[in-house]
């Protein structure tokens, strides 16, 4: 369970993918640091932003639902069986980062991104 913290970056959404602007599609290398909790330290992974919409994590089993605004405001929620980690932050043009926490996990920190070439 702890191991899918590591995903907490981004989301895919309800809404549709033109809603969304696609200045933020691509895969985005993510860094993950508890800061408060009995969560695992450090993690690193990677999701995929497709038309705005977080589409994929590389964390086994993870369900993702989220989106970037054109503003670059991300809100993204992470599920992997009964834990639920929510990240909310900023993009700005190949660099990200904000707040997540896990109310299921009693733990939360702070993210990073940068955007693969």
């Amino acid at each position: 369970m702890r191991g899918f913290l590591f995903a907490a970056a981004l989301v895919a959404g309800a809404q549709p993918a033109s809603a969304f602007s696609n200045k933020f599609d691509g895969v985005w290398t993510v860094d993950v640091r508890t800061t408060v909790g009995d969560c695992q330290p450090e993690i690193e992974g990677a999701v995929t932003i497709e038309g705005g919409r977080v589409v994929a994590s590389s964390g086994a089993d993870i369900a993702v639902w989220g989106y970037v605004e054109d503003s670059g405001d991300v809100s993204a929620r992470f599920t992997q069986g009964q834990a639920v980690l929510r990240a909310s932050g900023k993009a700005r043009a190949a660099a990200a980062g904000g707040a997540w926490s896990s109310n299921t996990n009693y733990c939360g920190g702070v993210w990073s991104a940068r955007r693969e070439k």
